[in-house]
């Protein structure tokens, strides 16, 4: 697991583990997003069984799975919501973070500029300029 910063209280990464929770509570997030449809490859932890760790750890989880190519108006909405009423810091993930960062940006892109949701996607490992311009 790899903590991509974005913003100070939203952290990006590719898929966690179960063993990875407790590393998550240390670092103090208080919330967890999930952004990946449950099943997406063998062998991948449910995000039940996530939940379960993370609620027994005070840690709040969320499920929003997303594909990522077919990210919906609804979908930014929603993310939207549930990202101004989280308790933070946040940590997101998906198979590979770029989910996670891609509605961060969307969400984002009426209170900050194109140049800037793009310099610090980037600066977190994310080049998201085919999706801003």
């Amino acid at each position: 697991m790899k903590l991509n910063k974005i913003i100070e209280d939203y952290v990006v990464s590719d898929q966690i583990q179960a063993d990875d929770i407790a590393l998550l509570k240390q670092h103090g997030f208080q919330t967890i997003f999930c952004n990946r449809p449950d099943s997406e490859e063998p062998n991948q932890p449910s995000a039940t069984e996530l939940e379960k760790i993370a609620k027994a750890l005070e840690i709040n989880f969320i499920h929003q799975p997303v594909i990522g190519n077919a990210i919906t108006q609804k979908d930014v909405s929603d993310f939207k919501s549930h990202y101004v009423n989280a308790q933070k810091p946040i940590f997101a993930y998906c198979r590979t973070g770029t989910r996670s960062s891609m509605l961060w940006a969307l969400s984002e892109s009426s209170d900050r500029s194109s140049k800037e949701i793009l310099e610090l996607t980037a600066s977190a490992g994310y080049d998201l300029s085919t999706l801003l311009r």
